[in-house]
Formats: C-alpha cells, structure tokens, sequence
C-alpha cells in the first residue's frame, strides 16, 4: 500500500486499484482490489481504508500459499502490477485504466546458518547440542524442524539425509539451539554424521540451511593436559576436548602490541551461556600463557562444555573447547 498515484487529470476521479503479484516465470502470486476510493487531484497515497474494505485473492502455487499463511513472499524476483481503474463519471478524453508495472529482487535479509557443530569438524562430544543462526525477519509463527542422521560410507550427504533413518528429527522449535535430546542414543565414535535446519510455516518450507558434516573422534592421548602444560589456541577447532581442571591454562602468539585481552567463553550447553565477569587479562607481543582460575566463578558446572575465544586486533578469532572438571 506504500505507493502514491498523480492525478494529473484536473479533475477528482472516484477509482479502484488492482495490485498483480507474478513470478518472474510467470506464476500468479496474488491479486488484490481495493474498495472504490477518491482520488483527488495531485499525489495521492493509495488509502488504507481501501485495503481495509478491498479483497485478496491469493493463488494456489507455492509464492501464493506462502504470501498467504506469512504475510511475506519468498526470496525471488517478482513483478507488480498496479491498474488504476476509473469507475465514476469520467471525461470523455481519460482511458478507462492506467496501469505501471515493475520488478523487485526479495532476498531474506539474513540467511538461515548452521553455527554448531562446524562443518567437517571432528568432536569428542556424543550428545551435542546443535545451533543455527534464524534469517530474519521471520513471523510469529515460523517453527524450525532438525534432522540429524548417519552418513554411510561412500555415501552422498544429501542421499543420507533424504533416506537414512534420522537418529535426531525434531520439529515444532521456536528458537535457534536443540538441546541433543534425552531419549536419543548417544552417537558413535568414529562415526559421521550429518544434519540440517528447515524453518516453515505451517505446512510451507520458508527456508533450508546447507547440510553439514561431523564425525565423533576422540583422541584420548591429547585429551587431558598433564600437570602444567599449556593448551595452544588455534583459529579452528582440533576435535580434541582440553581437561580444564579447575584452571584454564592457554596459550597463544601475540604478533601484535601490548593491551587488554579481548576473549569470552560460552557454555555450549546454555544458548545464552557467555560467562560474564571474568578477569580483566593483559596482553604482550610474543607468546604469551595464561592461568585462568575457574574454581570460584558460580557460573562455570562439573563436566559441562565451554568455548574459550580471543579475538586479536586484525579480527583473527582464536578458538579452544574445553570440559570443565571440579571434583
């Protein structure tokens, strides 16, 4: 209805305005017609009593039911009709309809992301949790459906995870984090496994994420650090879980000045989980180690996950997960 008609007639017209929605291909989408209104000379404001007392008509393909159920259009490329009929008393000189059309290109203005765990990532975790980034905007009504399954062999990823039993296939979740469910056996070590996020509505698919890929690896020999060694961080993940027993030891190279550290931890089993109040550390240029007493933070659990970042000033992220152990 954000539109504006000029009436360059001279004169006040009594119209009514139709509206077609078509895919590019052709697909009608929807027509809308408003009720009958006063178009007054000079720019005019299409009215929202009009709409209000006008008439949808959605259609039966895909862009239609969706339009329909959301009140928004998929991504795609559309035209717009506007026909303005004159249906008063008219001069003689004045067309029966004028009509304007033109093109838009509708891209979500956030993709829908997997975040956790990382594609081809190999963790030690057999009951991980899974999180996504939602695109937005989304409606009141757009649930999330998770489907998580094993990859056999030689297999493709999509084929796994169109036909292989899902260990995991959860709908209905508002929100961007499914906690690994209670009743689902834990995964195997050495196995792979892939998963996916759908976001509908009702019964319409409005978004797919990417299918990503993890396999269970544990490697005990890396897993425990032995009395005072130093966790190196890296950029990406090892697969390995450091043993983090009461005190966080880490190290990394500071190419870098001197200044405050700038890192964070996340509980990975808490969707809001980044642990606030932490100690205020400095950082030097060369290597640099640190021992991080965790034992009298509350916020930190026995045997829960967590994920330590530093960020260094060209925006490179380093990243090292880390089971918490108070006994």
């Amino acid at each position: 209805m954000y539109a504006q008609i000029m009436n360059s007639s001279g004169l006040e017209l009594k119209v009514v305005e139709t509206i077609k929605i078509r895919e590019v291909s052709g697909i009608n989408v929807a027509t809308i017609k408003t009720a009958p209104f006063i178009l007054l000379r000079g720019t005019n404001l299409l009215s929202k009593t009009a709409f209000t007392n006008g008439k949808f008509n959605f259609s039966n393909s895909y862009y239609g039911v969706a339009l329909g159920q959301t009140g928004k259009l998929p991504e795609g490329e559309y035209e717009y009709c506007f026909e303005t009929e004159i249906t008063g008393a008219k001069p003689d000189l004045l067309p029966p309809f004028y009509e304007n059309c033109f093109t838009l290109q509708l891209q979500p203005l956030t993709p829908l992301l997997l975040i956790d765990p990382v594609d081809e990532d190999k963790i030690c975790n057999k009951r991980p949790n899974l999180m996504w980034q939602l695109p937005a905007p989304l409606s009141a009504e757009a649930r999330c459906r998770v489907v998580l399954t094993e990859v056999k062999e030689k297999q493709d990823i999509a084929e796994a995870i169109a036909f292989n039993l899902p260990l995991i296939n959860q709908g209905n979740i508002f929100g961007n984090m499914l906690m690994y469910p209670a009743g689902v056996p834990e995964l195997k070590e050495g196995y792979k496994y892939v998963w996916q996020v759908t976001v509908y509505s009702n019964k319409t698919i409005l978004k797919k994420s990417e299918i990503w890929t993890f396999t269970v690896k544990c490697e005990e020999e890396q897993k425990i650090a032995q009395g005072q060694s130093y966790r190196e961080l890296k950029e990406a993940d090892d697969g390995n879980f450091y043993i983090a027993d009461k005190v966080l030891r880490f190290s990394f190279n500071n190419p870098y000045s001197k200044g405050d550290l700038d890192y964070s931890i996340t509980n990975l089993s808490n969707p809001r989980g980044t642990i606030r109040k932490l100690p205020k550390l400095k950082v030097m240029p060369g290597m640099n180690k640190y021992d991080l007493d965790l034992s009298d933070h509350h916020s930190f659990k026995n045997d829960e996950e967590y994920l330590l970042k530093v960020r260094l000033p060209n925006n490179r992220e380093l990243r090292l997960r880390f089971i918490y152990k108070n006994e």
